[in-house]
């Protein structure tokens, strides 16, 4: 099985931007995981990814999370930001 091929977007990209280098560095390498353990449920959980309305939401440490569409076998980056940025972003984009 091929690995589904990560596509970032815009709105991902500013958020990012936002972010110490401590936390760039703490996405890129939850990002770097993520086609492995995505279509494997039972390490989901241990990857603290899990569904976030129409999208899935994976964990990078205590208060960041990456916000993330399925599109055609691919893994579309939203957004990254704390509990409440993700939420607003939810509300504003669907």
């Amino acid at each position: 099985m091929e690995s589904p091929v990560i596509v970032v977007r815009p709105a991902f990209e500013r958020a990012a931007k936002r972010l110490s280098r401590a936390q760039k560095d703490a996405v890129n390498a939850a990002v770097e995981r993520l086609p492995a353990v995505f279509g494997h449920p039972h390490q989901h959980s241990g990857a603290g990814l899990r569904p976030f309305g129409r999208y899935l939401e994976l964990r990078v440490g205590l208060g960041l999370r990456i916000l993330f569409l399925t599109e055609g076998g691919d893994l579309h980056l939203c957004t990254v930001g704390n509990h409440d940025a993700v939420r607003a972003y939810v509300k504003n984009n669907g």
